[in-house]
């Protein structure tokens, strides 16, 4: 099976969706498939971090940092890449630009297209199709795709109430690599670990409210933001406002952050909006304690008091108990630590994920 992953960002760059498609890849190639990864070129001060693996190719194609340009730049490149190189399916990463481009080259090869919409909420695709630069426009062409792929039931709800026919949608939630060790309890108690974009859809500003309260009931506890993002220098501002600098730390980010996962003694998500968090099903599969909110996609992974805490959403007074609830009940935190790594192990490593695309793209094709 040839299969073109089209996807705008690619590792080096970090976020979610970044990685999710990277395990993807690889994912799909270990099982047998030719996969070529269709992605946007690196920026020169990017490093390139591509290792050989058989059956696998990142196709970097051309782009420009002028934003109009680069989009149809990326665009054209695409469909010249599909025109010239026979796949047996695309898919495509956002139901955005790259979705339009990619399902006009299907629908002149004669290719299935799998469209994968990566969040729902205000900074979901459906949602960007309301607002977006040709969002209506895309979006009448992404109602010609040949499916979808829902990772969270809030992603097909929303596909669903905009139209999309639920006969084309099929369940396929993100996976990720399971750790071979797991996590055991670091020396240095109450170190809290965040992963993932500084963005104000992560609800990080309630996360800095609420370790006010934290460390007056544990002044010892200390917090570690990993990642980069749009609000880091107000989240900056904000923590030294509240005179927090000495136990929040923002580390920037990483292309990898097991070893800060492995030096907590707690994951925080205090997500506003999550279609399935990459960064949580990772903490999960390492058997971290994970305190987070209750949203549909948190929800989906956690039941609460079985595989981790659930807080209530821009409640900083409630986030603040659920994390002190965390650390005051360690035994039963690493008991339900052990439980989210099975659970993962058992519905979301990213060979049963891989195995459940390849077999549904296998009844596509035919």
């Amino acid at each position: 099976m040839k299969i073109a992953l089209v996807t705008r960002r690619y590792p080096p760059l970090i976020g979610g969706a970044e990685k999710v498609l990277s395990y993807l890849a690889e994912a799909f190639a270990d099982a047998g498939a030719e996969v070529s990864v269709l992605t946007s070129r690196l920026d020169p001060t990017l490093p390139a971090l591509e290792r050989p693996r058989p059956r696998l190719e990142i196709v970097r194609l051309p782009t420009s940092p002028v934003r109009i340009l680069g989009t149809w730049i990326h665009m054209t490149a695409i469909q010249r890449w599909l025109a010239r190189h026979p796949v047996d399916l695309a898919y495509v990463s956002m139901m955005k630009h790259d979705a339009y481009a990619t399902l006009g080259a299907g629908a002149k090869r004669g290719f299935p297209v799998v469209l994968r919409p990566e969040g729902a909420g205000a900074t979901g695709d459906v949602a960007w199709q309301k607002w977006g630069r040709f969002g209506s426009r895309i979006a009448a062409r992404c109602r010609t795709a040949t499916a979808y792929t829902a990772i969270s039931s809030a992603v097909r709800d929303e596909l669903e109430a905009d139209g999309y026919p639920s006969e084309r949608i099929v369940d396929i939630p993100n996976g990720v690599p399971m750790p071979e060790t797991a996590w055991v309890p670091p020396e240095q108690p109450r170190r809290a670990v965040y992963v993932g974009r500084l963005a104000r859809e992560k609800g990080l500003d309630v996360l800095i409210e609420s370790w006010r309260r934290v460390v007056e009931r544990a002044p010892d506890a200390r917090l570690r933001l990993v990642g980069d993002g749009p609000i880091r220098g107000e989240l900056e501002a904000l923590t030294e406002e509240v005179g927090l600098d000495e136990s929040v730390e923002f580390a920037g980010a990483k292309p990898d952050a097991s070893s800060d996962l492995a030096a907590g003694d707690l994951f925080v998500l205090p997500s506003r909006e999550e279609g399935m968090s990459i960064a949580l099903l990772e903490a999960m599969a390492l058997g971290i304690p994970v305190a987070a909110t209750s949203i549909p996609g948190n929800r989906r992974l956690i039941e609460p008091g079985e595989h981790g805490r659930l807080a209530a959403v821009d409640d900083p007074i409630d986030l603040a108990d659920t994390i002190l609830a965390s650390w005051s009940d360690p035994a039963g935190s690493a008991r339900m630590g052990r439980a989210a790594r099975e659970r993962v192990r058992a519905e979301f490593s990213i060979e049963r994920v891989a195995r459940v695309h390849l077999e549904f793209f296998e009844r596509l094709i035919r």
